[in-house]
């Protein structure tokens, strides 16, 4: 990077995070594992799910990750472990799309809803076997989406229209999730962007660095984590309507840290005479 006119080296960190997604609301990080120099980002999260298996399977059924995760070898992973993935499929060359867009192109939609700002169009088939490697055939999802949103413009409000298509891929089939749900999954993968690495990276220090060793930073990211989470279900789950509408989850967390400076603050003072004594 450029610092003025002076090239600059940039050093950082790289890790996986495991998201819980569909808590009514809840940003809740499960774990962390940081990837090894050279490594790629998708073996660092199998060893990341290992112990996620291991510590909350009970917690979910399914996996929702990003197109980079469409492959055989992470797929029948998570399926030699009992859960089921949830993948987004892009790329003008996997053949999986290619016969998604062959057979859908070909009907008409299978039906479509409309959920107050965006209406949708979707085509939902199951049987696919064109993903080479994979343990067992797969049902893709096409969601076409067209968003109505209200733009300032050159001081203006405009409504404008936005149209976008999507496709997932899953092991799921359509007995065990509806198609509208199983769509409303494939967005919730945004939260972790949204509603966990926005916040703790703008408010909490996520994307610091407090100390430069593998193991002080894991604990960091624990630690934040787990007063991240106990610091929603506080507000969410203690405090009033009424209080939450004039107390925001930020105003909360600056009203916790101002008081506990206040009373570290206090007991300095307090010890500072004793510690000068004979």
């Amino acid at each position: 990077m450029t610092v003025g006119e002076q090239e600059v080296t940039e050093y950082y960190h790289r890790g996986v995070v495991c998201h819980l997604i569909g808590q009514e609301g809840l940003a809740i990080p499960l774990d962390v594992q940081l990837q090894r120099p050279g490594e790629g980002e998708v073996p660092a999260a199998k060893r990341l799910l290992e112990r996620v298996f291991a510590n909350y399977g009970r917690y979910f059924d399914g996996v929702v990750v990003d197109g980079l995760y469409f492959e055989a070898p992470f797929i029948n992973f998570c399926l030699e472990h009992h859960k089921h993935v949830v993948v987004v499929v892009k790329g003008d060359r996997r053949l999986l799309l290619q016969d998604a867009q062959g057979l859908f192109s070909q009907r008409n939609p299978d039906g479509q809803w409309n959920d107050g700002r965006r209406t949708v169009q979707y085509w939902d088939a199951e049987g696919f076997t064109s993903s080479e490697g994979v343990s067992q055939p797969l049902r893709v999802l096409h969601a076409r989406e067209n968003e109505r949103r209200r733009q300032r413009i050159a001081g203006k409000w405009v409504d404008a229209e936005q149209n976008y298509s999507w496709y997932w891929a899953t092991t799921l089939p359509r007995t065990q999730l509806s198609s509208r749900l199983l769509w409303r999954v494939g967005h919730w993968r945004w939260d972790i962007e949204n509603e966990c690495f926005n916040t703790t990276s703008t408010h909490w220090g996520l994307d610091h660095a407090f100390k430069h060793e593998p193991t002080a930073i894991i604990n960091f990211l624990l630690t934040l984590f787990l007063a991240f989470v106990l610091l929603q279900c506080f507000w969410r789950r203690n405090l009033k309507p009424p209080l939450r509408d004039r107390l925001t989850l930020i105003g909360l967390a600056d009203e916790l840290f101002a008081a506990l400076a206040g009373a570290n603050c206090g007991a300095v003072r307090q010890c500072a005479p004793r510690a000068r004594g004979p």
